[in-house]
């Protein structure tokens, strides 16, 4: 069963391409300054070199994919009319660092560079995101079984187990 989970038009709208467009001017302007001799020189390289990052990062390596794709043997992440699909079964490397009070997410996909493979996911501006994010966090636990993680989240799924099946003290009988 395929499912598809699509980001917020206005907020991709605001989030990616406006701060795209930005990073574009902003790189002109630089590149401007810098030419014409300004006394911060090198602030206006670092600042063109960040523009050029945000730039890769919005249009080319579609780090911030406007559309998910999950079925049962593969993951799609797209934006742009480019498309990055991972087969799960072949997935070697899928980690995600999360941020649950944010509800973000970042994830590096097998041997990820900076034009694919990492993908910076806000939950809350996909529909249905708690899905969403139950969805990954089954895939990575699927590609690394024995990770940390998992293992913190299988012992910590037993011990509320345990909890809920505990008898209260109070109740335990008289000594």
């Amino acid at each position: 069963m395929s499912k598809e989970y699509l980001f917020n038009r206005k907020m991709f709208l605001v989030r990616v391409i406006y701060a795209g467009i930005l990073a574009a001017l902003v790189f002109l302007f630089g590149i401007y300054s810098i030419s014409r001799g300004s006394s911060l020189k090198y602030l206006w390289i670092f600042t063109c070199f960040l523009c050029v990052y945000t730039l890769i990062t919005n249009f080319i390596a579609i780090s911030y994919p406007e559309k998910i794709v999950i079925d049962n043997n593969e993951i799609s992440f797209s934006a742009f009319n480019k498309t990055h699909v991972y087969s799960i079964k072949e997935l070697i490397g899928f980690r995600i660092k999360e941020q649950q009070l944010a509800q973000r997410m970042y994830i590096r996909v097998n041997k990820y560079s900076l034009f694919r493979g990492r993908y910076w996911i806000d939950l809350r501006a996909y529909n249905d995101y708690k899905d969403l994010g139950k969805s990954l966090l089954e895939i990575e636990e699927t590609v690394h079984p024995n990770s940390l993680k998992a293992n913190i989240k299988k012992n910590n799924a037993m011990y509320e187990e345990r909890k809920k099946n505990d008898v209260p003290k109070g109740k335990r009988g008289s000594h």
